[in-house]
């Protein structure tokens, strides 16, 4: 594969972009890649829209895994580029199709120059939603690897073309996925007294919720709560009775989790007295941390 090759991979899955668990077209292309290679030592296992590949080691003492995250966006892409995106209102705007190509570019490697360490390759579905990482963990599929290090890396447009960047320790911020759901009791616009307003009581979480980082976390860590999605209503003139509201904390510090995610159940709880919030439900999915050792940083070198 040559340079060229490889960049008409890359665009090729970049005008197929899937939400998650909707990988169709994507899984497809991938295996219809992967299956042109040399199936000598290699094992091809599906899970769902996913993919595992399994190759062989020369010894296979370690098993080394690198994860490959598949799926898109769901935004319409305005580039104006040749490759633009051929599903509407979907988009690889997070650099999925380079990461899975990065995955097949070293995939095809260890493949034709076969490696001391076996080599798993994680294709992983659901990663912008509703969360593929956690059920693909604990699935039969990847139990019945025994992995001693896994990787992943994600593109950077920060940085020179080229260059890799890694450090012992954390490198990317833990995510937690916060879903609000407000429910109260509707009306005409006219007669506002006699409802309780929940896109109100929304906008006004929204509002106490950056108190969080600005005076509840040490100005010396850093953490970000973002809300980016609300809904609520559905005409002009009509007081909503249902909002629902979801966003994420962001936090380099494993201990800022909880405080995040208890603060946020506070303000939560002040609003349904203070706004009459008939009934509410708050739900904080947490993602999984991912620390860089000293020894996978030395697995690193010797691959």
């Amino acid at each position: 594969m040559t340079n060229a090759d490889w960049i008409k991979v890359r665009r090729d899955l970049h005008q197929i972009p899937e939400l998650g668990f909707q990988e169709f077209k994507t899984q497809q292309y991938l295996l219809n890649y992967i299956e042109t290679l040399p199936q000598e030592h290699v094992t091809i296992t599906k899970w769902k829209t996913g993919i595992f590949v399994f190759v062989k080691g020369t010894v296979g003492e370690v098993t080394v895994a690198y994860r490959a995250d598949i799926d898109g966006l769901p935004i319409t892409e305005e580039t104006g580029l040749d490759f633009v995106s051929q599903h509407e209102g979907r988009m690889h705007a997070c650099g999925h199709d380079l990461h899975m190509t990065i995955a097949l570019g070293s995939l095809t490697q260890i493949v034709q120059e076969r490696i001391e360490h076996n080599a798993l390759f994680v294709f992983q579905p659901a990663e912008e939603g509703p969360g593929g990482a956690q059920p693909m963990l604990a699935s039969d599929e990847m139990k019945q690897y025994d992995i001693d290090y896994i990787f992943a890396l994600h593109v950077d447009p920060k940085r020179p073309v080229g260059t890799v960047a890694s450090k012992e320790g954390l490198l990317f911020a833990n995510t937690s996925e916060l879903f609000i759901d407000f429910h109260g009791k509707g009306g005409h616009a006219a007669y506002p007294h006699e409802t309780k307003d929940m896109m109100m009581a929304a906008s006004a979480f929204n509002v106490q919720l950056q108190q969080v980082v600005g005076r509840m976390v040490n100005p010396l860590e850093d953490a970000v709560v973002t809300l980016g999605k609300m809904e609520a209503g559905t005409v002009q003139n009509i007081i909503p009775e249902h909002a629902r509201v979801e966003g994420r904390f962001e936090r380099l510090q494993p201990r800022q989790c909880q405080k995040l995610s208890d603060q946020s159940s506070v303000f939560y709880v002040e609003l349904k007295c203070g706004m009459s919030v008939k009934r509410a439900s708050i739900t904080v999915r947490i993602i999984i941390w991912f620390i860089m050792t000293g020894s996978m940083l030395n697995v690193l070198k010797m691959l």
